[in-house]
């Protein structure tokens, strides 16, 4: 974010380095999760057939689904360390709502009530 101050080091519309390495963590994450999902697809697909192969097929996605579970973990911790912003949204509530905001409306409406009323169920 730029100071509008004026007193900042960087021109407009130029991301700083730790600002560039944020966004690279969360792209990084964007890409992994979205292979996540092709991969759980082969997974149902693949584990269906009956071909010679097919269990270390299968074997191999499975491992690859698991690091790449983990690396998206390692990456979630790295940004929460890194971003005490990112961290809040994580720890907000005992319910792990997460809604950006805490119970006080802080003189505004965000259109919806506070409680335990969320239109969601709870695990």
């Amino acid at each position: 974010m730029c100071d509008t101050t004026g007193n900042h080091s960087h021109k407009h519309g130029v991301r700083t380095s730790q600002e560039k390495a944020y966004g690279d963590i969360r792209n990084n994450i964007a890409i992994q999760m979205d292979l996540l999902t092709k991969i759980e697809g082969q997974l149902a697909v693949i584990g269906a057939e009956d071909f010679p192969m097919v269990g270390a097929i299968v074997h191999t996605l499975e491992h690859l689904k698991g690091d790449l579970k983990k690396g998206v973990a390692e990456q979630f911790q790295l940004l929460n360390a890194l971003d005490a912003q990112q961290a809040a949204f994580f720890n907000e509530d005992d319910h792990g709502h997460g809604h950006g905001h805490d119970d006080d409306d802080h003189g505004h409406d965000h259109g919806h009530e506070h409680g335990h009323e969320h239109g969601h169920a709870h695990a």
